[in-house]
């Protein structure tokens, strides 16, 4: 299934690089009729504005040539618009392919500005920053749909409630990879770097939808201004027409236009900025709605996405409008036709107007446009998980006590080296063994980051993974806060003491701890003593614990109910000077260890190990 997805993925590029080419031919035609267009105008209009035989007509016909400038310049916005949606897609191709091994670790938007000091389980089980899922799978563009990810990521609990209407949109999305590569293109092209981001009013962290329906007022005397300016330009142009006055006036009636406009622009841009200031009140999300009006959809929850937009609530109508609006205001941004629509034509009185006249007839429908485009963005980046690995849909059973799964593996290892393990794990502790690099911290770190994913709705990188509903602990990266005055060791108690106050409370959900390397900061003596204590009090009400250790003495620890607790280990062979780890997760204690032979291989002792390492 992946080779035949990546193969999909080269062709589309292949595909878009055949239409670049063509666009550009057209851009480049279009752009020097433009030019030919304009110098037209420009004569013809001279001609027509000096005493000469038929001088009517030349400027009849200079005029003509200036508004086909104005609709080549439309066409050339078009096309332009075309080349950076597929600039978009290009870049969207190319991620794909590195999402199948490892390169996604290139990706530049990593989610670390998300992540807080105490988003601990986040940062043990790398959901954010730096080589996390999220920078994996993440195709979100818009910042509202950054922060939504990261949130979800950050607290799988909060969509607990909505997960299998989740899981079933997710795994229809994951079957939709070209809707997907479109979608993303499209919201890619939208929020493209350097357009100001809406920021909600809640949470200035948060982005969202700033823009509020019936905040723009279009005043009488913008209305008498917007008459005034073209209806004067008019008259100048007639009066020259039939030899009233002279043609130089027409020079002095464009200059009043362009100063009363020009002089009124900083208060109709104050009225306008709600329109004009941001990605989704510019016009740019209407492509992204027909993206999902061409979509059909089965899940319940995609279908009221669509609905929501299609529907006769007048959302798609008000982001169409909206588009035409925002590719006039356009215009502006050429420099001459903005200074001639400025001076001939109050052109910032008529978006004013336009602007006031959208808002009141639209703008209620508009509302809410921004958090259905960061919702897709969100539910299509857990998508792409199944697309660029192998999953399976979890069973998450409110009655199972236990984990199980098959040929569970991390999301984020190379598919092509990544060893895959089965287990049933019932027991309320279970002790894991194993030497140094054998794979017990990696395994801690896939079983967490599966039951996050199917707590979410995503799949889980297995074969089949069934589990109940457990608030996840867990005690990894624990670091020493030295402006704190908190050692390792302690900064290590105070998690766990974190878990033991959460079981003691006897909260419903119960509780799933992954502790590596219990009490790695202190000697061994007093790590044994504190590890049987603190385990057998995580280890009740219905609380379970997965701990890996390097302390043997451990594998002989018993419940507090007495039950001796559950062993698993990993192990390694030592072949040909060399340490060799098979990665599987095996019954009962570990019996062989490591150390000695790491520090052979590392020149830091002599090489009488591999006697003393196995089977020691």
């Amino acid at each position: 299934m992946e080779k035949r997805l990546e193969e999909f993925y080269k062709e589309e590029k292949k595909k878009d690089e055949e239409r670049a080419k063509l666009l550009q031919r057209s851009y480049d035609r279009i752009a020097w009729l433009r030019l030919i267009v304009f110098l037209g105008a420009v004569v013809l209009i001279y001609l027509g504005l000096t005493e000469r035989p038929g001088k009517e007509l030349y400027l009849i016909g200079g005029i003509l040539c200036f508004i086909g400038f104005l609709v080549l310049i439309r066409l050339h916005d078009g096309i332009e618009k075309k080349q950076r949606l597929l600039a978009a897609r290009e870049a969207v191709v190319d991620a794909y392919p590195a999402r199948f091994g490892t390169g996604w670790r290139d990706f530049s938007d990593d989610g670390s500005k998300f992540l807080k000091k105490d988003d601990t389980v986040a940062r043990d089980l790398d959901l954010l920053g730096p080589g996390s899922l999220y920078q994996m799978i993440s195709i979100c563009q818009s910042a509202y749909g950054k922060w939504r990810l990261a949130d979800v990521l950050l607290d799988p609990y909060s969509v607990i409630d909505d997960r299998e209407n989740r899981q079933e949109a997710i795994r229809e999305l994951s079957e939709k990879p070209e809707f997907l590569m479109n979608y993303e293109s499209v919201v890619r092209q939208a929020f493209v770097t350097g357009r100001k981001h809406p920021v909600r009013d809640d949470d200035k962290r948060r982005a969202g939808n700033a823009y509020k329906p019936g905040k723009i007022r279009f005043r009488s005397w913008m209305g008498f201004l917007m008459a005034f300016v073209p209806l004067m330009n008019i008259a100048v142009i007639v009066g020259i027409l039939i030899g009233l006055i002279q043609p130089a006036w027409i020079l002095v009636s464009f200059l009043v236009g362009y100063c009363v406009t020009a002089g009124c622009k900083e208060k109709l841009d104050a009225e306008t900025k709600g329109i004009f200031s941001s990605e989704m009140t510019s016009g740019q999300v209407y492509p992204i709605f027909q993206t999902i009006q061409k979509e059909e959809f089965t899940s319940g929850k995609l279908r009221s996405i669509r609905e929501r937009v299609v529907g006769n609530d007048g959302m798609m109508m008000a982001q169409k409008k909206l588009s035409h609006l925002a590719d006039l205001k356009n215009l502006d941004y050429n420099p001459v036709v903005g200074m001639l629509l400025t001076g001939f034509a109050g052109w910032d009185f008529f978006l004013a107007f336009m602007a006031a006249r959208w808002d009141r007839l639209h703008g209620a429908a508009f509302a809410g446009s921004f958090d259905i485009v960061a919702e897709l963005e969100e539910l299509g980046s857990l998508a792409v998980l199944s697309i660029v690995r192998p999953t399976c849909t979890p069973v998450l059973d409110p009655e199972e006590q236990g984990l199980h799964f098959k040929e569970l593996s991390h999301p984020l290892l190379d598919p092509e080296t990544v060893v895959a393990n089965d287990a049933d794990l019932d027991s309320p502790l279970t002790i894991l063994t194993g030497s140094n690099m054998s794979g017990k911290t990696t395994f801690l770190r896939t079983v967490a980051v599966n039951l996050v994913l199917s707590y979410i709705g995503a799949g889980a990188v297995a074969e089949e993974f069934r589990t109940g509903y457990r608030k996840l602990f867990t005690s990894m990266r624990v670091q020493d806060d030295v402006a704190g005055g908190i050692s390792t060791f302690y900064a290590e108690i105070l998690r766990i003491k974190e878990m033991s106050e959460y079981i003691r409370s006897g909260k419903q959900v119960p509780a799933l701890c992954l502790i590596d390397e219990i009490f790695k900061g202190t000697n061994s003596a007093d790590r044994i003593v504190g590890a049987e204590e603190a385990l057998k009090r995580l280890s009740v009400n219905g609380g379970m614990v997965i701990v890996s250790t390097h302390d043997f003495e451990l594998c002989a620890l018993k419940q507090a109910n007495g039950a001796p607790a559950e062993n698993r280990h990993f192990e390694e062979s030592y072949e040909d000077d060399k340490l060799v780890f098979d990665y599987k997760m095996k019954d009962g204690p570990c019996t062989t260890r490591n150390a000695k032979a790491l520090l052979t291989l590392a020149g830091l002792m002599e090489s009488e190990v591999a006697a003393d390492h196995v089977n020691e």
